[in-house]
C-alpha cells in the first residue's frame, strides 16, 4: 500500500479494533499521524465507538423494562 493511500472509514474501524495485519496497521498510523484529515475521522471515529460503549454498558430503564417484561411472558410459557 503506498503512503499517500486514503484509507476507509472500515479499514479506521478495523484499525481501532485490532483487525489490520501489522503493515497495514503502520501505514494506518503513519497515515493518522501525518494527514490532518484521516487523524480527524480516526477521531470522530474514536468518539463514536466509545459513545457506543457507554450506551450498551448502561441501557435505559425503558430498554430494561422490555426485556424483564419479555422474560417474564416467556417464563410463562415453558
Amino acid at each position: 500500500m503506498p503512503m499517500n493511500k486514503k484509507f476507509t472509514l472500515n479499514d479506521l474501524l478495523r484499525y481501532l479494533y485490532n483487525e489490520t495485519q501489522m503493515t497495514e496497521s503502520v501505514l494506518i498510523q503513519k497515515a493518522i499521524d501525518f494527514d490532518f484529515e484521516t487523524e480527524e475521522e480516526f477521531e470522530d471515529l474514536k468518539s463514536a465507538v466509545s459513545y457506543l460503549d457507554k450506551l450498551l454498558e448502561s441501557p435505559s430503564k425503558n430498554c430494561v423494562n422490555n426485556i424483564l417484561n419479555y422474560s417474564r411472558k416467556t417464563a410463562l410459557m415453558q
